[in-house]
């Protein structure tokens, strides 16, 4: 099987990372100019959303239309606001800085859920505060006062590239292990998310062969499964479009439109596009996936 994918951005300089559609355009962050474009498909037109970053890689809307932003430059979570503004979050764990986010998801209740890995990438600046002694999932939530707070929700990952949320919230997905720090092995795990908010006994879905780049960026689809950015082509089956199902099945892999598949999600009308960033610059729309996109309530 083949899909047909279309260049409508691109290529900028370095890596595209985080997608998120917004209703009407997808936001796309050109990492290393530190810029979030949006692409509009109506009029097949990229213009910029946000410039100035601290390097952002992943995005997510929120109920609201804010836009949360892993700034892996600079080392923190923060809140692009409708009005133009920017807010900060909170960037301590148990009273120390935590290390460089590169992918966020926000919930139905507005916790920000946050891949928290090291990256070979240095942040902006001397190195003041030190590295965390781990690399987990982190979580953002408001206190009774509305304020930010920060807290630790995995112990088990040594590396989180991406995180996702069922559609129902239920699950928590994880794509650890990251090739170039550690050296693997990679795997997709699946966390229940307790009624508390706590997470569950964690499910190792799939884990990749030694050596071959696992879960960079992931998106769902209507039928619950899990479309992953997977690969690369340096071995293994190179570069690839990965759909999972829930229970960790590999149900189809199609070649990606380039090396290094960095991120992807669903827009367009009715959610019937997938788009994809890729490690060398560019952003690719799929029409012919056979898929589409989970409407939010």
């Amino acid at each position: 099987m083949t899909w047909k994918f279309d260049l409508v951005a691109g290529p900028f300089k370095g890596r595209t990372g985080g997608l998120a559609w917004n209703g009407m355009e997808m936001l796309c962050s050109v990492v290393l100019e530190e810029r979030i474009v949006k692409y509009n498909p109506k009029t097949n037109t990229t213009d910029n959303f946000r410039k100035y970053n601290g390097r952002t890689n992943g995005i997510a809307v929120a109920a609201d239309g804010s836009v949360f932003g892993a700034q892996e430059g600079g080392r923190r979570v923060i809140q692009f606001c409708p009005d133009g503004s920017t807010a900060p979050t909170n960037d301590l764990v148990d009273g120390k800085h935590h290390n460089q986010p590169v992918d966020v998801a926000v919930d139905s209740k507005g916790r920000v859920w946050i891949a928290d890995p090291w990256n070979l990438q240095t942040p902006y600046g001397p190195a003041i505060y030190p590295f965390l002694d781990h690399a987990s999932v982190l979580r953002l939530e408001r206190d009774e006062r509305r304020a930010w707070k920060l807290k630790r929700m995995t112990t088990d990952t040594k590396g989180p590239r991406s995180i996702l949320l069922s559609a129902d919230e239920k699950t928590l997905y994880v794509a650890d292990g990251d090739m170039d720090k550690d050296g693997g092995p990679c795997t997709l795990r699946a966390y229940p998310v307790e009624a508390d908010g706590s997470l569950g006994k964690v499910s190792v879905l799939h884990t990749f062969a030694a050596g071959q780049r696992g879960i960079e960026g992931m998106c769902l689809d209507s039928e619950g499964n899990i479309v992953a950015c997977t690969g690369w082509k340096k071995n293994g089956p190179g570069p690839m479009l990965t759909v999972f199902s829930n229970t960790g099945a590999v149900v189809v892999s199609v070649p990606a439109p380039a090396d290094l598949p960095m991120r992807c999600a669903f827009g367009d009308d009715g959610l019937g596009s997938l788009y994809v960033t890729t490690g060398e610059g560019q952003l690719f729309r799929c029409r012919d996936s056979g898929r589409k996109g989970v409407k939010k309530a």
